[in-house]
């Protein structure tokens, strides 16, 4: 099994400066990452905006009552799949692209057709969300969208999945190593999942209870096997390439990432706890949950153990600093889930805003916090400008804060909502409603400043991209031209 290897720096020449071979790489996928990272920066604020005004609703129903297309249960919807879909996908082509060419050492290919499926990606969310807002949704947790964007969104994603892997594919290394284990397994795992699901939901629905099961086993393993083998594969790489030492304990990794393979699409089928299903599903579930037990500390070991043996240089590094506050998100979190798992605490939380905690957890704590850090620590690379430490210092603190604050008031309030529910004799809305409702303030409150917070992240990335709007577009034209060419 090979080590992870560290980037190497451009060699220091006297009087010949010769472009290292990962300059050549960036510079060969600026126009395209770029352009991946700018749209999911556009959709993580759009998800904030959403995100708010769904917040909002709880503490006042009456906000914006009077327009039917932004009612609560359409905001909801519309802001979960713009941030899945949105901010995670265009994220994880991102992060996908660079650090497979990377590992591969060859330059990007098929700029072109990377570029078409991209803006289709784009294209088919914004009317996917214009179609919820417009009452046109599925029941099905994470496809709301319209059925008929559906096909483009898969071949869109085919192309740009296609791609990546013949980039791999002409790699010069043929071994392979944990951030492409990761990051390969992520691709593929998503057009898996969809096609199981939308056969069983679109194409040949199943009957009865079977349709609550697929759909909510395709929500779950959408955020386990697509997002956070992705976010585990970046931090594999990020980490040993800033504090340039290999990955303690590295040969667990293979058996952590067999374990997730073999243990999340499983263990999720615990949220059927209660449900009108066959007893064993959800039994299933829970065994495989408490399995979870092994890859969570198989990533701790590795992530956490390297770090810690360097943890002033973690501290300096802005972008190590992102990625470990959601490594240790994912530990922490990842065990409360455990806990939650078992069906005699299941029964309390599970038709809780408990649930808002575990999603949140997810795609802010752990996902978004080490996409921030591979954003800060590509962008650079490949365009040459670093970003100001203070503004990535000032986005460090609000996320951290505003995730915080939102995932102990979700979890703090899951917990008083559940012991409450249980309690018929409590009168529903004096005392239940009221109960919660501070927590629902300090969500919003959250969500203003994560908001806030993610503006500060786009207007950074924006200014980097785009330094000078009007005088970059001739010369960014004239790369992508020659990019497309190549």
């Amino acid at each position: 099994m090979q080590n992870l290897p560290y980037e190497s720096e451009p060699p220091k020449l006297i009087h010949v400066v010769k472009e290292s071979p990962e300059q050549i790489i960036d510079k060969s996928l600026r126009l395209i990452v770029s352009f991946f990272i700018s749209s999911a920066g556009l959709w993580l604020l759009a998800a904030a905006f959403l995100a708010y005004i769904a917040a909002a609703k709880l503490t006042n129903p009456f906000f914006l009552s009077s327009f039917e297309a932004i009612t609560y249960g359409k905001i909801k919807i519309a802001q979960a799949n713009a941030f899945i879909y949105g901010w995670g996908g265009n994220s994880i082509f991102a992060v996908t692209l660079w650090i497979i060419a990377r590992l591969a050492q060859v330059q990007g290919t098929g700029i072109f057709p990377l570029m078409i499926g991209g803006i289709l990606w784009n294209l088919a969310i914004s009317f996917g969300l214009l179609g919820i807002l417009d009452g046109h949704m599925t029941s099905h947790e994470l496809l709301e969208m319209p059925a008929e964007v559906w096909p483009s969104l898969f071949i869109s994603y085919s192309i740009i999945a296609t791609i990546i892997l013949v980039i791999h594919r002409s790699r010069k290394v043929k071994g392979t190593i944990a951030p492409q284990w990761f990051l390969l397994a992520s691709l593929l795992w998503f057009p898996f999942l969809f096609l199981i699901a939308w056969d069983g939901l679109e194409i040949n629905p199943a009957r009865g209870t079977v349709q609550s099961v697929i759909s909510m086993w395709f929500g779950q393993n959408l955020i386990w096997l697509w997002l956070t083998p992705v976010a585990l594969g970046a931090a594999y790489y990020v980490i040993p390439a800033i504090l340039g030492r290999q990955i303690d304990k590295y040969y667990l990794a293979i058996f952590g990432f067999w374990c997730i393979a073999g243990l999340a699409p499983w263990s999720v089928v615990h949220h059927l706890e209660g449900g009108p299903v066959p007893m064993w599903i959800p039994a299933i579930g829970t065994v495989m949950s408490i399995a979870m037990i092994f890859p969570i500390a198989v990533a701790s070991t590795n992530f956490h153990s390297t770090a810690f043996q360097d943890i002033a240089r973690v501290w300096n590094s802005l972008p190590l600093r992102f990625v470990i506050f959601g490594t240790l998100s994912y530990t922490i979190s990842s065990y409360i889930g455990v806990v939650f798992s078992l069906p005699s605490v299941a029964k309390i939380t599970q038709f809780s805003i408990i649930n808002e905690f575990h999603f949140n957890q997810r795609v802010y704590g752990f996902f978004s916090m080490i996409i921030f850090g591979l954003v800060y620590h590509i962008l650079p690379k490949m365009t040459g400008k670093e970003i100001g430490v203070k503004a990535k210092a000032f986005h460090f603190w609000t996320s951290t804060f505003g995730v915080l604050i939102l995932l102990l008031a979700y979890l703090i309030g899951g917990l008083t909502h559940g012991v409450l529910a249980q309690q018929p004799s409590l009168d529903w809305s004096t005392v239940v409603i009221a109960s919660i409702k501070p927590y629902f303030l300090i969500t919003e409150l959250a969500f203003v400043i994560l908001g806030f917070s993610q503006l500060v992240f786009v207007v950074n990335v924006w200014k980097v991209i785009f330094p000078s709007p009007i005088s970059v577009l001739p010369s960014l034209f004239r790369s992508g031209a020659n990019e497309i060419v190549k």
